[in-house]
């Protein structure tokens, strides 16, 4: 038998009007830049797609429906009409607190990812205790040209205690303003620049601090350190909405290095990596995956001192040189090579490996009269994550419950990659944008771990929207 397909065209359809309803704090024109439709063009079912996962994306926008009716009297003519519930797109968290050891805690941060309805994302941040001290602002507008170039500004203080972070104890005052640049290369890709100057300054004491971190300032023989840094990445973001994905891509490469003529000289590579499957309406499978590797380049720093001992007649008075056999003075080699410990990968907590407190995994150091092991983190990092995925079990896009299996570990640096080493945990967990603020609750268990682990079952972040 033969099969005729008879094809009768009709007439193409303009668009006269796109129009926005619901909008009640975002502007038009934020609006409008991200469509891909235009008024007077060809109707193209999917420039309006597009265009709604670009506004699904923006996070402005609890729910987004899009008519397209037909214009009176005409038979090739329709209006967009576009009609949106906006969401709380700031947060503001308050924290308040009381403890021997730091007295009074205050921390407050703000931030706001539509400042006036602009689209201008502003942030803002004091915290203030005996032991933390700290101040970030920031700014960056999306569009500071109509081609979507984006121009920010960070600026950054911070007094920092690392041992209340679950670190390493030493302590660090922090200054750094930068520079941030955005240039879309696709719909997809971006390309984003980072330039700053930052000023570091170490306080570590012997005893106290980790022996490799002492000898690192020792072989230095400085604990102030200034860099001119860069940052260049890539990243490629298909995902169809911004706080709740159920289908696409995200992976994002970068590389940060400090320029030729900063006190230490060294780079860092991240990979991040997240895909979204729909298996069906009601499950999402969600694999990611993140790298970090980090290494000094150019040639190590190399100082010598002799090594002495407490006078035996006069415990007050000079130390004495201890002499080889030949009667020459006993000298002690030290080498700062590597990524600097201030730079260090971590593991561990509510956003990386859960189960495990925060930045707790990988290498530790221990002196001989203490019970406690300080972790050092490393210079190369890799973790993982397997995640269900029940987005609509709460029938929200502003809830997602879901169940996980994380793993990974810091190591010291490539070559101290062990498979066996890795650490894994598996649990269920709740993320929640509620008028509130946003929560986080993880419940998990280890699968995988060690003697001298820090475990810590159940995890939650918590702050409040305006």
């Amino acid at each position: 038998m033969k099969v005729n397909f008879y094809v009768r065209p009709g007439k193409r359809v303009h668009v006269r009007r796109i129009v926005f309803k619901g909008n009640t704090r975002t502007s038009d024109e934020v609006i409008r830049r991200e469509l891909r439709q235009f008024e007077g063009m060809w109707y193209s079912q999917a420039a309006i797609d597009r265009s709604k996962i670009r506004l699904q994306r923006l996070g402005f926008f609890e729910d987004i429906n899009i008519e397209t009716p037909k214009v009176a009297g005409t038979e090739d003519q329709v209006d967009v009409v576009i009609s949106l519930k906006e969401r709380s797109s700031g947060s503001f968290v308050f924290g308040l607190g009381y403890s021997q050891v730091s007295g009074l805690i205050t921390s407050i941060s703000v931030q706001q990812n539509n400042f006036f309805g602009s689209g201008d994302r502003v942030g803002f941040t004091v915290q203030n205790n005996r032991f933390v001290r700290r101040l970030d602002l920031s700014y960056l507008d999306p569009y500071f040209t109509d081609d979507g170039v984006s121009l920010g500004y960070n600026v950054v203080y911070r007094e920092l205690d690392q041992s209340q972070a679950n670190i390493a104890n030493f302590t660090t005052d922090n200054g750094a303003l930068q520079a941030v640049f955005g240039v879309p290369i696709t719909e997809t890709d971006t390309v984003g620049v980072i330039f700053g100057i930052d000023r570091n300054q170490l306080n570590v004491q012997r005893g106290i601090t980790p022996d490799p971190f002492v000898d690192y300032i020792d072989a230095l023989g400085r604990r102030t350190f200034n860099a001119w840094r860069t940052e260049i990445s890539w990243a490629r973001d298909s995902r169809n909405a911004y706080f709740n994905p159920t289908r696409g891509t995200f992976q994002r490469v970068a590389a940060e290095i400090t320029l030729p003529g900063s006190t230490v000289e060294y780079y860092k590579l991240y990979y991040q990596f997240a895909k979204y499957w729909p298996i069906s309406r009601s499950l999402v499978l969600l694999t990611s995956a993140e790298l970090g590797y980090g290494d000094s380049y150019g040639d190590p720093v190399t100082r010598s001192f002799p090594v002495t001992e407490p006078n035996p007649f006069d415990e007050n008075g000079p130390r004495i040189p201890v002499l080889d056999d030949n009667g020459d003075p006993l000298l002690r080699t030290l080498t700062a090579d590597g990524l600097p410990f201030f730079e260090n990968f971590y593991a561990g907590g509510v956003r990386s490996i859960r189960g495990f407190e925060d930045n707790t995994l990988g290498p530790t150091f221990q002196f001989p009269d203490s019970q406690f092991r300080q972790p050092l983190g490393g210079a190369f990092k890799t973790t993982g994550t397997v995640e269900l995925i029940f987005p609509t079990l709460l029938d929200s896009d502003t809830t997602r419950v879901s169940t996980f299996v994380d793993f990974g570990n810091v190591f010291a640096d490539v070559d101290a990659f062990d498979l066996g080493e890795f650490r894994a945990s598996a649990g269920i967990a709740l993320q929640w944008q509620a008028p509130i603020g946003p929560i986080i609750l993880n419940l998990s268990t280890p699968l995988k771990k060690k003697e001298g682990d820090r475990v810590e079952r159940l995890q939650f972040t918590f702050g409040t929207q305006f």
